[in-house]
């Protein structure tokens, strides 16, 4: 049974870009981003460099104790608006099971009791069914279809947008905690 105590989400570094280029790079992993192409070091680095300077974004790796095990991004946050998107992945095949819930959980307390949003929008490809049922266990609702939004693989994809408020996060996480054995 995995501990949430043992995890927590710490600020991207330089430390772990590598990892990070690899995972991010694994087809598991690439298969299911808008952006599914190879990823070069120059590329990754821009990207990092970028992040680090938009206040608009928020990216953590989360850790088993001393472990990575992948990460949680949050992007567009607007304070006006009290909203945010997000996105994440365990990169680690060896990661507990378990750990994406744990994830989820310190996001979701991070972006609603630490940064004070009220709502958190994701976009979930309809044939992800894994991510849409981890959404709907977090909470999440659908408030959404793009029809034929992306194309992969030679064929379009409908993209399911889906959103969680802070009231409602307030009533799953007891639930999620209860569920993983810690309360």
């Amino acid at each position: 049974m995995v501990n949430i105590e043992d995890f927590q989400l710490k600020p991207i570094s330089y430390d772990e870009l590598n990892i990070i280029l690899q995972w991010r790079n694994s087809k598991r992993v690439r298969s299911l981003m808008y952006t599914d192409h190879q990823i070069d070091w120059e590329e990754h680095y821009q990207w990092f460099n970028k992040i680090n300077k938009d206040p608009k974004k928020m990216v953590f790796v989360l850790y088993d104790k001393n472990k990575s095990l992948g990460i949680v991004s949050f992007s567009n946050i607007n304070k006006d608006h009290s909203r945010c998107e997000w996105g994440f992945y365990i990169g680690d095949e060896t990661a507990p099971k378990g750990s994406g819930t744990i994830m989820g959980i310190l996001a979701l307390d991070k972006i609603f009791n630490e940064v004070g949003l009220n709502k958190v929008c994701s976009q979930v490809f309809q044939d992800n069914t894994k991510s849409l049922g981890y959404h709907q266990k977090l909470g999440f609702e659908i408030e959404g279809k793009l029809i034929d939004h992306v194309q992969k693989n030679n064929r379009f994809i409908d993209v399911i947008q889906m959103a969680l408020f802070a009231k409602k996060w307030v009533d799953v996480r007891p639930v999620l905690l209860h569920q993983l054995g810690g309360g």
